[in-house]
């Protein structure tokens, strides 16, 4: 569901295949892309895919911002058309399917490599963890799906028989209203924002939220107070810990592991993590390795900074 009208898979498939028919022939290189049309986003984006094109997600599609990126864009879609604005490296990194740009932590923008393998891995224990019911979810992805938490919403519903609601209108209150008109029982939101939903009057999340069977919300401080307030409403709750470079490196079905509701879960089998340089035998430096690890950034030389023997440094502090 996208600005109150509902699109049949089956309907946006055909649209995904006309469109990779009309690109196909063209040299593969890197197409930005933005999320401004969530229709348009959607086949764009399995499309490009599909033809083997390497996708930057950018909501700025004016040519001399994106001459400013410190990547090389070769393509931009103008109308239905897809548009060559500078000629492909023949000698490109091979594999990147995705390129996301974050700055996490830092002052300075990063342009994170991804694979399909580190998505299709990913999303696939997701849902195997999420979706073992036969019960039909229609999810309201109140997030951004240009950064790695809403991309990742969006990916792992497509895989999977459920529905997909998507906004732009990221406020308090277009949250409780796309919830009830988009007849939503399930939501994916930012940790910050769910805290902020109930701190501003439980009462009225208590009662809006009454359809809801889980939340997944994102990396980020989301107090064990309330995680026990939504758990004792009968909402199930999914917690991870990750970054853009290691997605979704732990996760937590919480009415599953009530008695680990203070932790941000395990890694999947296929990630590991391990802890630093420990201070007072306790926090120490995060690292993880594992099939949800990025192939690297654009910076070749930040990135084997931040490796020690294939272990990646997300710079985080825990403990297990």
């Amino acid at each position: 569901i996208f600005y109150k009208k509902k699109y049949n898979i089956n309907k946006i498939e055909i649209q995904i295949n006309k469109t990779f028919d009309s690109i196909r022939k063209y040299q593969k290189g890197v197409v930005i892309l933005d999320t401004k049309d969530k229709l348009k986003f959607i086949t764009r984006f399995y499309s490009c895919n599909k033809a083997g094109f390497t996708i930057f997600l950018s909501n700025s599609n004016s040519i001399q911002e994106i001459k400013k990126e410190k990547i090389q864009i070769n393509y931009i879609f103008r109308g239905d058309k897809l548009i060559k604005i500078s000629s492909p490296k023949r000698n490109s990194k091979k594999g990147v399917a995705l390129i996301l740009k974050t700055s996490g932590s830092t002052d300075f923008s990063k342009y994170v490599f991804l694979t399909n393998k580190n998505i299709s891995f990913i999303t696939s224990k997701m849902n195997e963890v999420m979706f073992k019911s036969k019960k039909k979810f229609n999810e309201l992805i109140f997030a951004p799906v240009d950064h790695a938490f809403g991309l990742g919403r969006l990916h792992s519903l497509m895989k999977s028989n459920n529905s997909i609601s998507l906004v732009d209108n990221f406020t308090v209150s277009n949250f409780y209203n796309t919830f009830k008109i988009f007849n939503c029982n399930s939501i994916s939101v930012p940790a910050k924002l769910l805290s902020t939903l109930i701190d501003l009057d439980f009462q009225i999340f208590k009662k809006k939220m009454r359809d809801l069977k889980y939340a997944q919300i994102s990396t980020g401080y989301f107090p064990l107070s309330y995680r026990k307030r939504v758990l004792d409403l009968r909402i199930n709750l999914f917690i991870n810990y990750g970054v853009t470079e290691a997605i979704r490196s732990s996760f937590l079905d919480c009415k599953k592991y009530p008695s680990k509701i203070h932790t941000e879960g395990k890694p999947f089998k296929g990630v590991k993590i391990k802890i630093v340089n420990r201070r007072k035998n306790i926090h120490g430096d995060i690292f993880v390795k594992g099939k949800n690890l990025a192939l690297g950034y654009s910076d070749e030389r930040l990135w084997k900074s931040q490796l020690h023997k294939g272990w990646f440094k997300t710079k985080d502090l825990g403990f297990l």
